[in-house]
């Protein structure tokens, strides 16, 4: 593999391309603890993490999404929705199991609609899911009163808060949910079929690949995810927040994008959209470190996007 790098220029840019926003990660960790010694910390570093662990799971979920060739902008909402619904089920009846499935299953049907929709009715991703987002925001709301959901039975706290072997809960979950994403795109028929439906749907269709069913299959997956982080985020805050998820389609997206996928389809990597989605957070807790004004994170983090997505346009433009 290493002498096939060295001959081939092309290998070789290839691979500076997906180590690219690992570099980047590492410089702007080095840099941050320079400037702030509290940066360094371990208190501060798993606080990081914990905070990142729920953008992960759901960015992890919008990987397989984008590669497919679409976009869903309705997660932050089903996160919402599903933390309410999950709670409410929870208070119902007093198990934190069921809680945690009811909230996981109503991501999933939310996916499920998104995917049944832009597949079926031949409806942009962006179109369906942007309904959903309403529709998942106004569901959570209608639900919960407008108000958060208190008084979860005693236990659920560990989903989002616990610690098991001195780390935060929540990044074993993400590992664990990031190993299993890679298999499944890297080694199943699934992984390849949505690989294949991304790069050229038509040519997949063609080769025998049902193009509507790996659709509506990624687009459950990715509310499934949605709807587990919007439990472990209502188990952090001891609370199921209605306005829960805000911006957190903006987040996952801009993780896929940073961490190398292509929002034309195609290509992505879990690895990838795990270290952008630190990055953002890494940026984001220097900047609060370091007395930055929050207005110009914004700025920083829709910068970045723009030049990403405009980077990976000139690369597909360039082939």
């Amino acid at each position: 593999m290493a002498q096939l790098t060295r001959s081939n220029p092309a290998a070789r840019f290839r691979l500076l391309e997906k180590l690219a926003p690992l570099v980047a990660l590492i410089v702007l960790v080095t840099l941050l603890a320079v400037l702030s010694p509290t940066f360094r910390t371990t208190g501060n570093l798993w606080t990081v993490a914990r905070q990142t662990a729920v953008i992960c799971i759901i960015a992890i979920g919008e990987t397989f999404v984008i590669i497919a060739g679409g976009i869903d902008l309705s997660v932050g909402s089903v996160a919402a929705l599903a933390g309410a619904v999950g709670a409410l089920a929870m208070l119902k009846i007093p198990s934190v199991p069921v809680g945690i499935l009811v909230g996981m299953l109503t991501g999933a049907l939310c996916g499920f609609v998104n995917g049944f929709i832009t597949a079926r009715a031949q409806m942009p991703s962006f179109i369906a899911t942007l309904g959903m987002m309403g529709i998942a925001r106004g569901a959570a709301l209608i639900l919960s009163g407008g108000n958060p959901i208190f008084d979860l039975p005693k236990g659920f706290d560990y989903l989002g808060g616990g610690n098991l072997l001195g780390i935060p809960f929540p990044v074993f979950l993400t590992a664990l949910i990031a190993m299993i994403a890679y298999v499944v795109l890297a080694y199943t028929r699934l992984g390849r079929y949505t690989y294949a439906v991304g790069g050229n749907a038509r040519a997949a269709r063609l080769s025998g690949v049902n193009v509507d069913r790996q659709l509506i299959v990624v687009f459950t997956i990715c509310g499934l995810l949605a709807g587990l982080a919007g439990v472990v985020l209502a188990s952090r805050t001891a609370s199921a927040q209605p306005t829960a998820g805000r911006s957190y389609e903006l987040d996952s997206i801009a993780a896929c994008v940073i961490g190398g996928a292509s929002l034309m389809g195609g290509e992505g990597a879990v690895s990838g959209t795990l270290i952008g989605a630190f990055l953002m957070s890494v940026i984001r807790n220097g900047c609060n470190l370091l007395a930055i004004n929050e207005y110009w994170q914004q700025v920083t983090i829709g910068a970045i996007i723009i030049l990403a997505v405009f980077y990976d346009h000139l690369r597909k433009r360039g082939r």
